[in-house]
């Protein structure tokens, strides 16, 4: 996992009820005129925000900071979801070489046992697609 998505573990400081589901890593340096500062201030002073942090992130993200986190968990959940089902494809692509090389290399088949062959190739190439539409779907959604 990147550094920039590390899961925090407890919410940090005491009587903090940040629920934000990453660590902070970045900072953001701004310049602000005193009339700037005064007004950001007072603005802040009027709210419910315990620091001006997060009456600061609030602002940036409209309140939708929540969104996010959930947008990056979705994203990770992706990832996992595609790496199983690549790790699956690739388990059976392999079964259908080595049925083709089986089918390739051995010219004295006989015909049971090279319909027997077909049918695997049939039954792996209809796993794939169900992989394959299960993948498509999964992402549509």
């Amino acid at each position: 996992m990147r550094k920039e998505l590390e899961p925090k573990l407890h919410p940090g400081r005491h009587g903090n009820d940040d629920e934000h589901l990453y660590k902070r890593t970045h900072s953001l340096d701004i310049r602000l005129s005193p009339v700037e500062f005064i007004a950001l201030k007072e603005s802040w002073n009027k709210t419910q925000f315990n620091s001006m942090a997060a009456y600061v992130r609030n602002t940036i993200f409209k309140g939708n900071e929540k969104k996010i986190d959930f947008y990056f968990e979705e994203k990770q959940q992706d990832r996992i979801l595609a790496a199983k089902y690549l790790a699956e494809l690739n388990k059976q692509g392999k079964n259908l070489n080595q049925i083709a090389k089986q089918l390739s290399t051995k010219s004295e088949f006989m015909k049971q046992e090279g319909r027997l062959l077909l049918d695997d190739l049939k039954n792996t190439l209809l796993s794939i697609q169900e992989i394959k539409d299960k993948l498509s779907s999964q992402k549509k959604i």
